[in-house]
């Protein structure tokens, strides 16, 4: 396949001029909204005025009434019905996974994915994905596509292409930009409540827009969005605490464990605006605000021997009891007497602010200066819990801490269009320079939540997620520069060209230059051809270098053990032959066909490789000797005589992902009626392999679970009928065939294919209101369970790792009014 694509980006790059306008709008990514026809891209160019028809590169424009259509209030879940290769995992109980879900393109981690709002990066997640369970997405520290009202929104331009030489790091396997919404009078109002078949999983969302004057010359439009979900429970019996339950036990909580949907309640609010200054300059400002809590539950704790199921081992006893660091005995079971589940939840706040003055000339220089801040924290509670280690001292919860990431950007850009007699149009010049400072802070728990108590045989800290000790603790900064330039022309009627390259200094990690060429080519009114080649860097993210957790994990005999996250290249983690962290560097390409017809048909079929060097990626855990245990206590790392296996992010991999895209549209107009019909088919294949060998970084498990871990097939089909006030939407969504990793470490268990059903009816009741009823999954499917033997007996039903959740059936009714 490498040779296939080499010889269509050839073809491709002889050059490429723009298609049909249909032909662009199929690229919506069976959104079900084209795009209009001089809808303007603020992605993958630099060229004023450059449209979707004639634009270098592919770019998905998603409307509002496209992400409306899913039944989704976030954004995650909305662009994983919408694009193919997409995805966004609900992880119950994985830590701080549980509460900013990583997301995947085209099997790619959340930060080879770089997020931007009104065409202006947006600052990482504090959270580092350590708890996915999933080897594409652990380690991981992207941006949260989840922090920002849906209603705010004008536009959702997703650019499948690598882009680092345009917008620095983590632009290797797409960008995805959010246009707010910029109207000075008028807006909407939308409401929204459903609830899963089960009758759990109440949602209420209500969100509401308004655009504003400021002043003649200026406008500022406002967002809000006020959501709850409750939980649901899709649990079924856990032999152990029902055999107490049966024996008389008192305070087994019911139900002993807990996987489904989390709670959830969120304020998300954004705004942008803008005010002339003069003829040509502009005064510009957008940003958002976000605070939300979320509550998971971990596994069930259980306090006796019943059900053929083991105590835990926080209720063992301790040899220090009765001694003089202990003077009584303790007995867990006086607190917990049928045992407990830690609930662990995450407070989140997120912020954004940038503010700018642009100068746009017509046929002058232009330029714009911006300055942005970003920052999103986590604090972290755990309740129902205890610190073994304490004995009766201990409380029952806890704040074992909190993460931070905060960043600062300074960005100076200019263009200017070359009058020439060389080419069809004006050669664009583009340049610019950025500085960019980020820091990453961790603070520490309070003392209850990670010290060792006089019991120091017994589990040491907060069970189930540990505080972060004060040896980890601490404010993390680094600042980068970067200089860049790109040039882009029509070279002839029917061929456009671009080049970008770009040089980055990093304080931490030295210097790379990337580059990317792109281009069109219009064969024929019909026929299409486009390719581009670029070259990525990432480095690695502050989470990623000072990171450090210990949680509890769930073993094999369903039992639970200490696991720790080292820092790379500490001390303890050389122990077990931890290096410093590098930067990934990353060779894309990609080559396409566009095909368009009279008849209202449009096909697109692209291709593309994406080569990382130096991966990182979080390694397969290492169960610890008696020594490493020994040699963790000597340099008094904290509960070195309890750590049971470890885990630290490393470069030691180089990986391939590859595969294409084919996206149709038909628009159907019924003779002699007021009906038509839109049909929109997207199709994703894509496979992910090791190009290095593996051994004694994943195990035959962990390489399954990489490479065939995310379905190789995905896609949707989309059938919406208009006729009269009655807009009829039909979904189907295409998951294809995956393995899940099992406990073992050879173990693997397939999972089927499958294919969810979505339906949504909407009647515009008059000019202004309009109203809507629908369902997701219709069919109420639900992935498989995990291994039999071991999670049946828990009361585990499904895989919390399944593409499409496991909750089943959710219908909704909602409205919208606009004013």
């Amino acid at each position: 396949m490498k040779n296939t694509l080499l010889l269509l980006t050839s073809v491709s790059m002889l050059g490429m001029a723009s298609v049909s306008y249909q032909a662009m709008a199929e690229e919506d990514a069976a959104a079900g909204e084209m795009a209009a026809i001089d809808e303007i891209v603020t992605i993958g160019t630099r060229r004023a005025g450059r449209t979707v028809t004639d634009s270098a590169v592919a770019i998905d424009i998603l409307q509002p009434k496209a992400i409306e259509s899913t039944g989704y209030t976030d954004l995650n879940t909305a662009l994983r019905t919408l694009i193919p290769g997409f995805n966004a995992k609900r992880l119950h109980g994985n830590d701080g996974s549980s509460f900013v879900r990583p997301v995947t393109l085209r099997s790619s981690p959340p930060d080879h994915i770089l997020l931007l709002m009104n065409g202006q990066r947006r600052h990482r997640s504090a959270t580092v994905q350590i708890g996915t369970g999933h080897a594409t997405t652990s380690g991981s520290q992207g941006q949260d596509f989840n922090t920002i009202p849906s209603i705010a929104f004008k536009s959702v331009e997703v650019l499948r292409d690598g882009a680092a030489a345009q917008y620095g790091s983590d632009a290797i396997a797409g960008v995805i930009n959010m246009t707010l919404k910029d109207a000075n009078e008028g807006g909407s109002v939308t409401a929204h409540a459903g609830q899963f078949y089960e009758g759990d999983g109440e949602t209420f969302d209500l969100q509401a827009n308004l655009g504003l004057p400021l002043s003649a010359n200026g406008f500022i439009n406002l967002s809000a969005q006020y959501n709850n979900q409750n939980k649901t429970q899709r649990v079924g019996t856990h032999v152990g605490a029902q055999a107490l339950r049966e024996a008389g036990v008192q305070g087994v909580p019911t139900p002993a464990t807990s996987t489904g949907e989390p709670e959830y309640e969120a304020i998300k609010t954004a705004w942008n605006g803008g005010l002339k200054l003069n003829d040509t300059m502009d005064l510009y400002f957008f940003g958002n605000y976000m605070k939300a809590d979320s509550t998971v539950v971990f596994g069930y704790r259980q306090s006796v021997d019943g059900g053929g199921r083991r105590a835990h081992a926080a209720f063992a006893d301790s040899n220090f009891d009765q001694t003089a660091a202990y003077p009584d005995v303790f007995d867990l079971t006086t607190i917990y007497p049928g045992g407990f589940t830690p609930a662990f939840s995450g407070k989140q706040k997120d912020f954004s602010s940038v503010i700018g003055v642009k100068n746009e000339e017509e046929d002058g220089l232009n330029w714009d200066l911006s300055f942005r801040w970003g920052k999103n924290d986590v604090d972290y509670g755990i309740s129902g819990t205890i610190n073994p280690s304490l004995g009766a001292a201990s409380p029952t919860s806890f704040k074992p801490g909190s993460l931070a990431q905060r960043e600062y950007q300074l960005n100076a850009e200019a263009s200017y269009d070359v009058k020439n007699n060389i080419f069809y149009s004006d050669l664009t010049v583009f340049g610019g320079v950025t500085y960019r400072d980020e820091a990453y802070s961790i603070g520490a728990g309070e003392l209850a939540s990670y010290t060792a108590g006089p019991l120091r045989d017994l589990l040491v800290g907060s069970n189930g997620f540990q505080g972060f000790s004060p040896d980890i603790a601490g404010t993390f900064s680094s600042h980068s520069y970067a200089v860049y330039m790109e040039l882009e022309a029509d070279i002839t009627e029917k061929w456009v060209a671009s080049a970008a390259v770009r040089y980055e200094d990093y304080e931490a990690f030295g210097d790379n230059f990337s580059y990317k060429v792109a281009s069109k080519f219009d064969v024929s009114d019909y026929f299409a051809v486009r390719g581009a080649i670029s070259t990525g860097f990432r480095a690695p993210a502050g989470g990623q270098q000072f990171g450090a957790s210990q949680t509890s994990q769930l073993t094999l005999t369903g039992d639970f053990i200490l696991d720790a996250v080292l820092i790379p290249g500490s001390p303890a983690a050389q122990v077990f032959g931890s290096t410093q962290l590098k930067p990934e560097t990353s060779f894309n390409m990609s080559a396409g066909l566009v095909m368009t017809t009279d008849i209202g048909l449009a096909v697109t079929l692209d291709f593309y490789q994406i080569d990382v060097d130096d991966r990182l990626l979080l390694n397969d855990s290492i169960n610890t000797t008696q020594a490493d245990r020994d040699a963790l206590v000597a340099m008094n790392f904290p509960n070195g005589a309890s750590v049971q296996q470890v885990r630290f992010f490393q470069n030691r991999l180089d990986t391939r992902v590859r595969g294409f895209d084919l996206v149709t549209t038909y628009a159907l107009d019924w003779a002699d009626s007021d009906s038509s019909t839109d049909f929109n088919l997207a199709v994703n294949y894509n496979q992910q392999i090791l190009r290095s060998d593996p051994t004694g970084i994943f195990s035959p498990g962990k390489v399954i679970e990489f490479e065939e871990g995310i379905p190789s097939w995905n896609g949707n089909l989309t059938v919406t009928h208009h006729v009269g006030d009655f807009d009829l939407m039909v979904r189907g969504v295409y998951y294809g065939a995956w393995k899940r990793r099992g406990i073992a470490a050879d173990l693997y268990l397939p999972r089927d294919a499958e294919i969810l059903m979505d339906v949504q009816v909407t009647y515009q009741v008059n000019e202004n209101l309009s109203a809507h009823l629908g369902g997701r999954n219709i069919f109420d499917k639900y992935p498989k369970g995990r291994e039999a033997a071991i999670f049946d007996p828990l009361g585990i039903k499904y895989d919390n790792h399944a593409v499409f959740g496991l909750s089943g059936g959710y219908y909704y009714a909602g409205m919208k009014y606009n004013f």
